[in-house]
Parts: structure tokens; sequence; C-alpha cells
């Protein structure tokens, strides 16, 4: 991996399901583009798969061809991050008819904001990520009050 590559922030991965009958129509690529082109995240890899209703898998990297550029809008900086761990797992609760996309971003936004704050002697002390269903629950009691 070269220098101007290496991730600074923190990195997340995500795994996007559609089942059969749902067909990416280009919002998700616009979402992701967008937040790229903000310099808020950059996409260091993605990997779609596909199981089909005979069971048999297609893998598709971010550098082989448009259909993942369909869902995802643009190229990935670190391709082959993802590797055949990662993929198998996903294919391996993938249902017949059913795709998935495997997207592994850097918090560029994170890399600044750390960057910041130990410029003034600052360190982060703890950070976790909220499970939306739990934050929906406490935002819905909050409304109810």
């Amino acid at each position: 991996m070269a220098d101007n590559v290496n991730p600074a922030g923190p990195v997340d991965i995500a795994v996007l399901g559609f089942l059969e009958g749902s067909t990416p129509d280009g919002s998700v690529a616009a979402v992701v583009a967008d937040a790229v082109a903000s310099g808020a995240v950059r996409l260091l890899d993605a990997v779609m798969v596909t199981r089909g209703e005979d069971g048999d898998l297609t893998v598709l990297d971010v550098d082989d061809g448009d259909a993942l550029r369909e869902v995802i809008g643009l190229d990935a900086d670190v391709p082959g991050l993802l590797g055949e761990e990662d993929i198998a797992a996903i294919a391996e609760a993938l249902p017949a008819g059913g795709s998935a996309v495997l997207v592994v971003w850097e918090n560029v936004w994170a890399a600044r904001f750390s960057a910041a704050l130990g410029a003034v002697g600052g360190v982060v002390l703890a950070h976790e990520r909220i499970d939306r269903s739990d934050l929906d629950a406490v935002m819905a009691a909050w409304r109810s009050e």
C-alpha cells in the first residue's frame, strides 16, 4: 500500500443487502459520491457478491466493471483490502436471488478532528457507535415525554 493511500482515520466496513427483486437505482451511488466529494470519507474498497437462483455465486470487485460502480458510484483507493474470508462469510449467508455489497471506507473527517485535537493536547478517551435501533428507541421515548 502506498503511503499516500494509507488510512489515517478510523475505517468502517458495512454490508449492504439487496434481496431478490431489489435493484440499485443509482441513489446509493449518489450518496456515496457526495460523501467522498465532501471530503468526509474516502472509499477504500468494495466487493459485490450475488447468489443466482441456481445457487451460483458471482463476485465483482470494484475494479471489475460498471455493475459495482453503479451501486457505489466511484472507484476505490485500496482495492483488494477485503479478503476472501470476508467475502466467503457474506456469501454463506446470502439467499438465492440476493446480493450484498461490502464497502470499506475511511472516516477522513475523524482523522482531521483527531489531528486538531492532538494539536491542542487533547485525546479521544472513548468512542462507541450507537446501534440505530437503540437510537430510534431513545428518540421515540424522548419525543413522547
